[in-house]
């Protein structure tokens, strides 16, 4: 082979392209003339990012380039990755978790990848020098990240783990940095150092992690387990969680602690006493640290995954029933906080089942109020409702006060969106009224309750605010819609319409007053509620407050024709995105679309409406979808001091899609909102 590429580069006639990982000494005359060399440099964010998507991988562009960034730019990674989740799951990025390389490299390369790795091993084989390197490079296999020193001082300081650690512990520093120079120099390991030349970390290409993790796994179980155990406990030692208000970086090596912990065996003591204990801080009140206080859900879903042996079904035998239980439960809720609720849906009801077979009524209320939430999501009206009854019966079985008035208000929102609004009113009632008797110092409701309570008396405010802002199109005239043969009778015979809705369509100043009042409760409850979120540090109690805020003062000011304020709204969106759960989100960016059209900022609101769109339709979150549809059609099709151009295909168009997701979903709280629409649309023709 050299003689052959010396002669080619001598001769200088034909083209062949030679990629390596190490230089050709023999072709070093050659290089300013017939054999000149090109570093290939990892790719750009951008540039990865583009390849993904021409792979048809399915996110937005930031989520792309983060994806890049993590494969280092890697080609031929990319290529393995875009691939896998084009082929195994539609090109949705956000599976991206359960991305398997050994799988990808086998079926996109035929093993290529793995083969040259060992060749690699078996060059490394052939002396002492390269056996220590190769016992160096065998470490990687047990992170997948790169490997600090401190956890690779805890392997190669002894004793010694048969099969993985003999020819590298006891080797003085000078030998290891001989061993980890040799690695550097073929390009299998990324040697990062301090100023002062002491090392901080070794990292390697996430293949040969892949290949050595695979090797390790399959021809010496009990040396896997053993280098894992060692991190684990290693990793367990630190104490930087101990802080009274420790940072997501604080808990980083807690996390990397239970993955190595469940690839030890150890699944039920990291589940206990590092995910539960000291993640999270405990399941009781005030417990849930790392969620409710950092919004690290993608973090919790990473360490929650460690516990299946296949995600999102089958959990480690070596959990007890009850973990088992509950992790089905964090993984629902995680998934669900992601926006990838079809994936939430199966752990979700297994969980449910668990606790019902057991009669564990506490957590059955819990778990089927995230069903009912989720389905409600989903786009699932009549689902959601059936489930908030099912957790109130299961909540109240239970005996346990927070349980039974949080049930109530899921069960209650259910309702709120099917315009039962009487029997949602009686079920919000009666969840303050357990308040009170549970909390005398916190006589309101509070956190997503209290949200749920100041979304339901926003309601007919919010409906007014847009007859107001459409009062030029559609006057006095109303017609009967197509479908409103479908309406429910609950809507038809006026449940609530005695009271509170009715303001919503009239405009003298009694009603006006009414509304402003409604206004003013929800800023009052939500200025209360802000309070002992703040005091907590909720994240993203914290943000809905800011949200409930933000809408009552945004109605009141449409209803008086004044120029609305801009306090609370970015605080919101803003809040709502760091707090990480998605199925939040779109109202968020809702709500400013509202304000900015308002504001005579266009530009901004098609940018709101067009990012809760790329939330909402990935999930699919059909409620919002529909409420999105609506936006569309009111702010730029309808409104008087609407752009002249639309942004989409119609404002008829999007009616008629909103029109079919309400009553394909049963979210009858907008029918009359659509009504109003359709009859300005009808004005305005």
């Amino acid at each position: 082979m050299a003689a052959l590429l010396k002669a080619l580069a001598a001769n200088g006639k034909g083209l062949c392209l030679v990629t390596t990982r190490h230089s050709i000494p023999n072709l070093k005359a050659y290089r300013s003339t017939n054999a000149p060399v090109y570093d290939l440099k990892r790719l750009s964010k951008e540039a990865g990012a583009h390849l993904l998507k021409t792979l048809g991988v399915i996110g937005t562009q930031t989520e792309r380039e983060a994806l890049s960034e993590d494969a280092k730019g890697h080609a031929l990674t990319l290529t393995l990755i875009g691939g896998y989740l084009r082929d195994a799951h539609g090109g949705d990025i956000r599976k991206r978790d359960l991305f398997n390389l050994a799988e990808a490299n086998e079926e996109g390369q035929g093993g290529h990848a793995f083969r040259a790795m060992a060749a690699y091993v078996r060059w490394f084989e052939q002396d002492k020098g390269g056996r220590r390197a190769l016992g160096m490079l065998r470490l990687m296999g047990l992170f997948d990240r790169p490997a600090d020193f401190g956890c690779l001082r805890a392997l190669w300081r002894g004793p010694e783990i048969e099969g993985l650690t003999q020819s590298i512990v006891g080797l003085s520093e000078a030998h290891r940095n001989i061993a980890i120079k040799r690695l550097e120099d073929a390009k299998l390991l990324t040697v990062n150092r301090d100023a002062g030349g002491a090392l901080v970390s070794l990292d390697a290409h996430p293949l040969l992690r892949e290949y050595f993790a695979k090797e390790l796994r399959e021809k010496d179980p009990e040396g896997w387990m053993a280098g894992h155990k060692r991190l684990y406990y290693h990793l367990c030692a630190t104490e930087t969680d101990k802080k009274p208000a420790p940072t997501l970086d604080d808990l980083r090596p807690l996390y990397q602690a239970v993955a190595h912990g469940c690839h030890a065996g150890l699944q039920r003591e990291a589940c206990d006493e590092v995910y539960c204990r000291r993640i999270l801080r405990e399941t009781e009140a005030g417990g849930f640290y790392s969620t409710r206080k950092l919004g690290a859900l993608g973090a919790d879903l990473g360490a929650v995954a460690c516990f299946f042996d296949a995600p999102w079904t089958h959990l480690s035998p070596n959990l007890s029933p009850n973990d088992q239980a509950w992790l089905l439960n964090e993984a629902a809720t995680r998934l669900q906080g992601r926006g990838r609720l079809r994936e939430a849906l199966e752990p979700m009801r297994a969980g449910r089942d668990r606790y019902v077979g057991g009669k564990h009524w506490e957590h059955a209320a819990g778990s089927v109020s995230n069903i009912s939430e989720l389905a409600l999501t989903l786009g699932d009206v009549a689902a959601a409702a059936r489930g908030g009854a099912e957790s109130v019966d299961y909540a109240d079985r239970s005996g346990k006060e927070l349980e039974r008035i949080a049930a109530r208000t899921i069960h209650a929102d259910a309702l709120h969106q099917q315009a039962v609004f009487d029997e949602a009113l009686a079920l919000l009632d009666e969840a303050e009224m357990m308040q009170r008797k549970v909390q005398p110092k916190f006589p309101l409701l509070y956190s997503l309750g209290g949200f749920r309570y100041c979304d339901f008396l926003l309601g007919p405010a919010e409906r007014a605010a847009w007859r107001r802002l459409l009062a030029p199109a559609i006057g006095e005239q109303r017609r009967a819609p197509p479908g409103a043969q479908n309406t429910p009778p609950s809507i038809e015979n006026g449940a609530r319409d005695s009271g509170l809705l009715r303001y919503a369509r009239n405009d003298d100043a009694e009603t006006l007053a009414a509304l402003f009042d409604a206004c003013a409760d929800v800023a009052k409850r939500a200025e209360r509620s802000i309070k002992i979120a703040e005091q907590n540090n909720w994240r993203r109690d914290i943000a809905l407050d800011h949200l409930s805020l933000a809408r009552a003062a945004l109605y009141a000011a449409i209803l008086r024709s004044a120029a609305p304020g801009s306090a609370h709204v970015d605080a919101a969106v803003n809040g709502l995105r760091d707090a990480g759960q998605k199925q939040y989100q779109p109202l968020g960016h809702l709500t400013r679309a509202l304000y900015r059209a308002v504001a005579g900022d266009f530009p901004g609101a098609q940018d709101d409406l067009d990012e809760a769109y790329d939330i909402a339709e990935r999930g699919p979150m059909k409620l919002f979808l529909a409420d999105i549809h609506l936006h569309r059609a009111r702010l730029f099709g309808l409104y008087a001091k609407r752009p002249e151009s639309y942004p989409w295909e119609s404002p008829e168009r999007d009616l008629a899609e909103a029109r079919r997701l309400i009553e394909e979903c049963g979210y009858w709280r907008r029918r009359e909102e659509l009504e109003d629409a359709e009859a300005a649309l009808h004005a305005l023709h």
